[in-house]
């Protein structure tokens, strides 16, 4: 059979949103390479994805509706037909709303897709139910909650911008797993001469890049901004004319940092004062300074102010108006599209519950009244949520109703009373929108959907037929769908020239406007350093200590880059590649406890006890143990995975998780 090439876009949880080109026949995915004609990523494909043929044809793929037949997390399943599937799903639901009322029913979802329809599509329907409403929180709510806080909606930078930096700040953001192509970026401007700094807690690959490497202690990071500022101030550092004619606030921001000492900043972060006053001189020197933020330092107790800070810091700089530098790292090219019509918030009629998806633990186990069912969908709560010992004590729940749609049985699925099959993103086609960068992308099916597998849309319109749902939104196709998203969005019509969109149409990458730099999109258009709106005490940035704990060593969860969070778990190269389940321990932390390298050990607080293999390294910091990656159940030693040692407690604003705010003990295992 003649096979040809298909346009697509990497649907996962990455800032990069990579343009695909699958070689097909119509009816199989025979090879996959990066499209060099994407305006980004320009060819170029991660480890990952190079193969994804590998995961729509993976021999475990889930192609028939299931029923449970054993007990609940013994993977026993029977096959179903999608008609027994649907009436089972909503004759159950329809007594729990008789009984319970709608509120009962909590969807579950995160980016397990990031295209827009299907990512965002149940929102809509559980909205029409007048089901309780999830709190979508655990990745970067709390990174975009302090940003905003000082700059609105104001996008960040292109990562094109990095070429032309003198000098790059990444400040915790593993860039070799998951922002590859500013890895890429930064590269070339290295090349052109441009000096690079890594702030983190430990030498992630990423370190690979840096000509200076900063390691503090977890959860400082605001204070090491706010002691830059600091010394920038008593050095003269600082870009008045840029404060006076575009910020608020800046001279109580200035009078309020002299707390904030070399010597204090030092104490606090565990790092040397020479590191502290060589980084405000780097910075306040530079012509063209860059700082890309991750969102691994917002996920603690005070993780919105300690963004805040650094996106403070880069104000006093006056790099925030200067086209060659300014900030990376949160930046919405889906902003550019009327969600709205697929979300439909208008259905939701009435006051709903809300519930974070960081505390699904309690949820399950503790709210009242309770829980009584539970959809889940592009997630993995089993592998992925906080508190996992009580997450799945939940989802051991007899009298829970789980229904899970996906593409393998993960650990969340064996838990599942009935499992859908989900289909891949070359099944159906949808819009892509990236995190990381500026062009936006048509997708079109490439192949038709593998067995009975569906997308998550057909899905929930087969549901809301069963539910007797007669809004005519439950009547249009995928294409429909996606047609109106394109046709509604006004933005893009009227900055797109005819042929931008008719590329983007024919399923081109297409890049989206630049905005002026100086286009504060703030109440008062300008950065606001103080913003009353908050409470009182955080008018201002400043450093608060976060949750921490009673234990000695500070726990910190990282990608690996064979993986992404329990994405890709199916992929028996990937997974060999990545190991075992290892705990990164500094030298002197193994030696005080008798470990050497490679010995099994208790990793243990008030959570859980978690069996993880010991590998000794000075890529991490005394006081600071690294777990990289996230492993199913049957990878890892005793049953549990990292996220068993992670607590509920969410961050202090974005209601988001706090998974690098935990603390723990190490022993050697009997």
């Amino acid at each position: 059979m003649n096979t040809y090439w298909k346009r697509s876009a990497c649907p996962y949880d990455c800032p990069d949103g990579c343009g695909l080109l699958l070689e097909t026949d119509g009816v199989s995915i025979k090879r996959v390479k990066g499209d060099p004609e994407h305006p980004v990523t320009k060819g170029f494909l991660c480890r990952k994805m190079n193969h994804y043929e590998r995961t729509i044809h993976h021999k475990d793929r889930i192609l028939t509706p299931l029923k449970r037949t054993g007990s609940k997390g013994s993977g026993l399943f029977t096959p179903i037909s999608w008609e027994e599937a649907i009436r089972e799903i909503t004759d159950t639901w329809k007594s729990i709303i008789i009984k319970d009322g709608a509120q009962a029913i909590l969807p579950y979802s995160y980016a397990g897709t990031e295209h827009t329809v299907q990512n965002k599509c149940g929102e809509a329907f559980f909205h029409y139910m007048g089901a309780s409403v999830l709190e979508r929180t655990i990745c970067s709510k709390a990174k975009e909650a302090g940003y905003s806080q000082i700059l609105g909606s104001t996008q960040t930078r292109d990562p094109a911008i990095l070429e032309e930096s003198d000098l790059i700040i990444i400040w915790g953001s593993n860039v070799a797993a998951t922002f590859i192509h500013a890895y890429e970026r930064i590269q070339k401007a290295k090349q052109n001469g441009a000096k690079v700094i890594l702030i983190e807690t430990y030498e992630t690959p990423a370190a690979s890049l840096a000509d200076e490497i900063i390691l503090v202690r977890p959860g400082t990071d605001g204070a090491l901004a706010l002691g830059t500022a600091h010394i920038m101030k008593e050095r003269s550092l600082i870009d008045y004319t840029f404060l006076e004619k575009y910020t608020e606030g800046w001279q109580e921001f200035i009078d309020s940092l002299h707390q904030y000492t070399p010597e204090k900043t030092a104490q606090i972060c565990k790092i040397s004062i020479k590191e502290v006053e060589q980084l405000a001189l780097l910075l306040g020197n530079a012509k063209h300074p860059s700082i890309l933020i991750g969102s691994g330092i917002s996920r603690h107790g005070n993780g919105a102010m300690t963004v805040r800070s650094i996106v403070a810091l880069q104000a006093l700089t006056g790099a925030l108006g200067d086209p060659k530098g300014g900030l990376l790292g949160v930046m919405s090219s889906g902003r550019f599209f009327n969600r709205e019509l697929v979300t439909r918030p208008d259905f939701l009629t009435e006051p709903v519950r809300s519930i974070n998806m960081n505390q699904l633990g309690d949820a399950l186990c503790d709210l009242t009244p309770p829980v009584k069912s539970i959809y889940i969908y592009n997630v993995n709560p089993a592998n992925v949520a906080p508190d996992q010992k009580k997450v799945l004590q939940g989802l051991m729940r007899e009298d829970l109703f789980t229904v899970v749609h996906e593409r393998f049985m993960t650990d969340t699925a064996q838990y599942a009373d009935i499992v859908l099959p989900a289909d891949t993103s070359v099944e159906h086609g949808d819009i892509s929108t990236p995190y990381g960068h500026p062009c936006v992308q048509r997708t079109y099916p490439v192949i038709p959907p593998l067995g009975q597998s569906k997308s998550n849309w057909d899905t929930f319109c087969l549901l809301a037929k069963g539910m007797g749902f007669q809004d005519p939104f439950w009547q249009m196709s995928n294409d429909e769908i996606v047609e109106k998203i394109i046709g509604e969005s006004s933005i893009l019509h009227s900055k797109w020239t005819e042929n931008e969109m008719e590329r983007f149409q024919s399923g081109f990458g297409v890049l989206l406007p630049t905005p002026d730099p100086h286009d504060y999109e703030t109440p008062c258009k300008k950065v606001q350093f103080i913003n009353k709106s908050l409470p009182e005490e955080d008018w201002l940035p400043h450093y608060k200590e976060n949750h921490g704990g009673n234990y000695p060593l500070r726990l910190v969860t990282a990608p690996h880059v064979q993986t992404l969070n329990s994405t890709f778990n199916e992929r028996e190269d990937l997974v060999e590649k990545r190991g075992e389940m290892l705990l990164l321990i500094h030298p002197e932390d193994a030696g005080e406890r008798e470990i050497i390298n490679g010995d099994m050990i208790d990793v243990f607080n008030d959570l859980a006890t978690v069996v993880f293999r010991a590998h000794i390294t000075d890529r991490v910091k005394k006081g600071t143990v690294v777990a990289e990656g996230i492993y199913r159940k049957e990878q890892s030693f005793n049953q549990l995975t990292v996220n068993a040692l992670l607590s509920q407690r969410l961050t202090d604003y974005g209601k988001a998780s706090s998974l690098n705010d935990n603390t723990v003990d190490i022993r050697k295992r009997n």
